[in-house]
């Protein structure tokens, strides 16, 4: 017996269900007096703004990868993951404590043979000077100019020497080609390193690079400092058009255009975000969204609100259609300032059609 209580039970849900189903079918919504909810906009004239629709991956106004100048160990790490550098900045050193003392006798080469030039150099002065009184024959002359040009090349054989071995000594040290964040590190403490490797990436992102492209449509609209939004993740942020070029990308139709805004809390290179840059603004005009316009063959029509005692019915009425701006439709003719028409709602409606608008 209770085996058929619960039976019944489920039964009498089921039913119950599917009566509820029925009672609200799919498509619009009919009211008990046998109108159809809509949702409706009044028209009025106003201002648009003409957008140009973008998207890209955000870069760091310099992102450069910096690479060993030397071979060696890792002896010091003075940066991490993550720190701010400036230019010429020491990131690490390498093993070098050969090359310290090969600059050390460099230097030391060079100090001799500067002094061994003053002395050619004073020897040779001298010897001028006795020549033009013809105290000195023209061979110890001649002696005394060879010697000093010895003196001279030596000298800059060794100052040459010298820049090369400071040079080499130099490049032991891990500097930084630019400031900003040290965005990647490849290398570790203790790892040997050769000349060329890798070191680490060191990314500017104080300002922001978006670099994208457009059609050969749209690059006739773009200028140089006009005002962009960028959305990333809901939230939305001021950027300007930084320049665009005047040939397709290789490969592409598109033309390359970038962006640029100032490092906004939440945004870091390499982040895909969507960008739209304003080109112009029509003022004062008619306008709806193009979703609102119904379409029979070359025929395009909208359905206007009217009232018929005290219902609210349809009209159907013809509109002759302007400009595309974005994602609306300049009305041309058909409507005017202050009408309503219907903008949701719309797929079973004809003339005459009883509405009750819902907000």
């Amino acid at each position: 017996m209770k085996q058929y209580l619960i039976l019944a039970l489920v039964i009498a849900a089921l039913v119950s269900a599917c009566s509820k189903r029925d009672d609200n079918p799919s498509g619009p919504m009919k009211r008990d007096d046998g109108s159809q909810a809509v949702m409706v906009e009044e028209l009025t004239l106003r201002d648009i703004d003409e957008h140009v629709n973008v998207f890209g991956k955000l870069e760091g106004i310099t992102d450069v990868s910096m690479s060993s100048e030397a071979s060696g160990r890792i002896l010091e790490l003075y940066k991490k993951l993550g720190d701010y550098v400036n230019k010429g900045e020491r990131i690490g050193k390498l093993d070098n404590e050969v090359l310290k003392i090969r600059l050390d006798q460099a230097e030391a080469a060079f100090l001799a043979a500067e002094s061994a030039l003053d002395n050619a150099q004073k020897n040779m002065n001298y010897a001028t000077m006795s020549r033009e009184r013809n105290l000195i024959s023209d061979a110890e002359f001649t002696t005394a100019n060879s010697a000093f040009k010895a003196a001279k090349a030596a000298f800059d054989g060794a100052k040459a020497g010298m820049e090369s071995a400071r040079n080499a000594y130099s490049n032991s040290y891990l500097m930084a080609p630019e400031h900003g964040r040290i965005s990647q590190l490849n290398v570790s403490l203790g790892q040997y390193v050769n000349m060329g490797m890798p070191i680490a990436s060191i990314t500017d992102a104080s300002t922001l690079i978006l670099k994208t492209g457009v059609g050969e449509s749209q690059i006739s609209k773009l200028k140089a400092g006009q005002s962009a939004t960028v959305t990333h993740m809901g939230k939305s942020y001021t950027a300007t058009v930084r320049g665009f070029g005047i040939r397709p990308l290789p490969g592409s139709a598109n033309y390359p255009v970038e962006l640029t805004m100032h490092g906004s809390s939440g945004l870091m290179p390499g982040m895909v975000v969507s960008a739209r840059i304003r080109t112009n603004t029509f003022r004062n005009i008619l306008y709806t969204s193009i979703t609102n316009i119904q379409k029979e063959f070359d025929r395009n029509f909208v359905y206007v609100v009217q009232k018929d005692g005290d219902k609210t019915i349809t009209m159907q009425r013809d509109v002759v259609l302007g400009r595309s701006i974005s994602e609306y439709v300049e009305i041309l003719s058909g409507l005017e300032p202050g009408e309503i028409i219907v903008i949701s709602g719309s797929e079973n409606l004809e003339d005459g059609s009883l509405i009750k608008i819902r907000e």
